[in-house]
């Protein structure tokens, strides 16, 4: 299991990836949302979606956010917690319209910082 600080920095990778074509769309926050709710403390990780949407930030301060938030909790996050998270953001990528070029490379760049964690 993982701190909060983790999960608010899931919250904002997942919200950058959904952020990534400048606007939220509806099915990739509803999947989000379902599916976060089975995780720890993920009360917060929607929180920090619903946040960073209020005040307009954008995908790149998001994801910076987030990996900030996990870098410092690197220990508290497994080889098979990082492949959660990744299928996590597959599965929500795929909610709208399938998944775009610019959402792999986004997805493949989180896995390659996830790993230097």
């Amino acid at each position: 299991m993982y701190s909060p600080d983790v999960a608010m920095g899931l919250g904002s990778i997942v919200y950058a990836l959904c952020k990534l074509d400048g606007q939220l769309h509806r099915e990739e926050t509803k999947l989000a949302c379902e599916l976060l709710a089975d995780w720890p403390y993920s009360d917060l990780a929607i929180c920090a979606m619903f946040l960073r949407d209020n005040v307009g930030e954008s995908a790149e301060e998001a994801c910076a956010f987030g990996l900030r938030r996990m870098a410092d909790k690197r220990v508290e996050i497994s080889k098979e917690t990082k492949k959660r998270f990744i299928n996590l953001l597959l599965r929500v990528a795929r909610a709208h319209e399938g998944v775009s070029r610019e959402e792999r490379a986004f997805i493949r760049q989180f896995w390659r910082e996830l790993q230097q964690l």
